[in-house]
């Protein structure tokens, strides 16, 4: 039987302990908090033991001397839901992304301190955010659907791969999440569909700087396309002009403007220059504000204005720009160059690299030639500027062409040693080549004992199983050497190191068997890759297609 002494015991125990725990002191810590953080602002702790009142001044945090925050809470039971602000709702703590967060929770009795770090302020830009969304809102109506969009951007060498292709998401919106590279801020892109010859452009087909992307933000990025500038906006309410034929005397490089009552006859207007298409057409599309357009094409000054046949000036030019959609013309010569019916055309040796010996001869070979390197019907001449030059006759069809010094063991090369492509182009399509030669073949910058290569970029449908191989010649081609297979690099990317034994490697890339060798971008055959040693320690190539996947056999 419980005696009255024993029951007092009891009770006294019980609110013994009671005092004890409700006495008990729990402290929130706050170690971190956004650097963009207003100097000298206060931070508060609201929760459910002050109704969520996000400014309660009893609940200000204290800075102490360690740069920590500080709060006490008062004693109590049970569990604790707090958020921080810095004074309203409005300043409330989201995460490092600046998305909404969950409560935060102590139990008390279980912890008598809980540290904390704030990821980003409700109005204020995240900034250490370490991805970005971009949502494209609109694309213009004229984009083919079988057509992939994609950025181009300084991280990615300006060609974009599979990681930069928009997707839809869950919304039906593309969409795409740009991881933040380690110490970037900012990122220089464009909106393309697939490289830089189909990029964005503004509604007119006009070519659009950079877009600067700044990581750090609170909501995607939401961008509105207008246009692409290999493909004209022919619709209704613009008139496209395009100009079906140019004086095959007309500078490469040299812009081509419309001059017109639309621009007060600006004539180096840089809203008013032609691009060009897909068809290689330039065209300019014209807005219908008002009846008429009276216009003439420039270079980009009244020197350069277009002018008749004989070089005598013509009158404007004029179409009825509300019952015309598209307005073909040929443009016969320039004011500032003689006639262009000529029967050759000319090469420029515009740069050679820095170790060419003095009093070097060059020297173009080609299918014009029989591919002879050393004909001295084909060496260059200087000029008066001191720039070697050459005149070939103008013939049909295609040509192809390279530089060398007087034989093979002299052609130009390209920077890291791979072989250089040959020039290839119509004869119709141009009236002077500007070539830049970057190494030459014989003549090594350095002594390598082992070069690296490193694929920078595999087919979309590579499979993730396959390994890859080098093909090369120093192995009897064997398409599947168990000691050549290249191995992942930590960006993704397939790298194999192989040493320098001798002049040259001639090779090709392969998922085990010739079967699956590489290809190029339209399925045919390449001729055998070929490096000379002494120009770089790594070479960056690039796989198209494969054999057995969109190839053809």
């Amino acid at each position: 039987m419980i005696n009255k002494t024993h029951i007092q015991i009891f009770v006294i125990l019980v609110f013994g302990l009671l005092f004890t725990t409700s006495c008990k002191k729990y402290v929130i810590i706050l170690d971190s908090i956004p650097e963009n953080t207003p100097e000298g602002q206060s931070i508060y702790v609201t929760g459910n033991f002050n109704n969520w009142d996000p400014g309660e001044e009893k609940y200000i945090m204290t800075l102490a001397s360690d740069s920590n925050y500080y709060l006490t809470l008062p004693s109590g039971f049970g569990t604790v839901e707090y958020k921080f602000t810095r004074g309203d709702w409005t300043t409330v703590e989201k995460d490092i992304c600046g998305d909404e967060t969950g409560n935060r929770t102590i139990i008390f009795s279980k912890t008598d301190t809980i540290t904390n770090a704030i990821g980003s302020w409700n109005d204020l830009d995240p900034v250490d955010c370490p991805r970005l969304t971009i949502l494209l809102e609109n694309i213009p109506y004229n984009t083919p659907p079988e057509d992939i969009i994609a950025i181009a951007s300084n991280f990615n060498s300006w060609d974009p791969d599979d990681e930069s292709i928009f997707e839809k998401n869950s919304s039906g919106e593309l969409s795409i999440t740009i991881n933040r590279p380690p110490g970037i801020t900012k990122l220089e892109y464009k909106i393309t569909r697939g490289d830089l010859s189909t990029s964005e452009s503004d509604e007119f087909g006009h070519e659009l700087p950079n877009r600067i992307l700044e990581f750090g933000k609170k909501e995607p990025v939401r961008l509105n396309i207008e246009g692409w500038n290999d493909i004209p906006d022919t619709r209704s309410e613009r008139v496209v002009i395009i100009i079906k034929n140019l004086p095959k005397n007309t500078p490469q490089n040299d812009n081509i403007f419309l001059v017109s009552n639309l621009n007060s006859w600006g004539a180096e207007d840089l809203n008013y220059k032609f691009q060009l298409n897909k068809n290689g057409q330039l065209f300019y599309p014209v807005p219908r504000k008002g009846k008429k357009l009276d216009f003439k094409i420039t270079r980009g000054d009244w020197n350069t204005v277009e002018v008749d046949k004989g070089g005598w000036d013509i009158d404007n030019r004029t179409i009825d720009i509300q019952n015309t959609d598209t307005a073909y013309i040929n443009i016969e010569r320039w004011k500032d160059m003689g006639t262009s019916d000529n029967d050759e055309i000319t090469i420029i040796l515009d740069k050679v690299p820095e170790s060419t010996p003095q009093n070097a001869k060059f020297y173009v070979l080609g299918t014009f030639n029989g591919w002879n390197p050393g004909k001295l019907k084909y060496m260059f001449h200087q000029n008066d500027q001191g720039k070697y030059f050459l005149n070939l006759p103008r013939k049909h069809g295609q040509i192809e062409l390279k530089v060398t010094r007087g034989s093979w063991e002299t052609a130009q090369i390209k920077k890291d040693g791979s072989e250089s492509p040959n020039y290839n182009f119509n004869y119709d399509e141009l009236d002077t080549l500007f070539i830049e030669v970057e190494n030459w073949q014989d003549l090594p910058e350095k002594r390598v004992n082992e070069v690296t290569l490193v694929i920078d970029k595999l087919p979309i449908r590579t499979p993730d199983e396959d390994d890859i191989f080098l093909a090369p010649d120093f192995n009897g081609w064997d398409p599947k050497d168990e000691n050549l297979i290249f191995h992942q690099l930590p960006d993704g990317r397939q790298a194999i190191t192989i040493p320098a034994k001798r002049n040259s490697l001639e090779y090709k890339i392969t998922r085990g068997g010739w079967a699956t060798a590489e290809v190029d971008r339209n399925g045919n055959e390449i001729p055998n890759r070929k490096l000379y040693y002494g120009f770089a320690d790594t070479v960056y190539i690039k796989v198209k297609k494969w054999r057995d996947i969109g190839g053809n056999y």
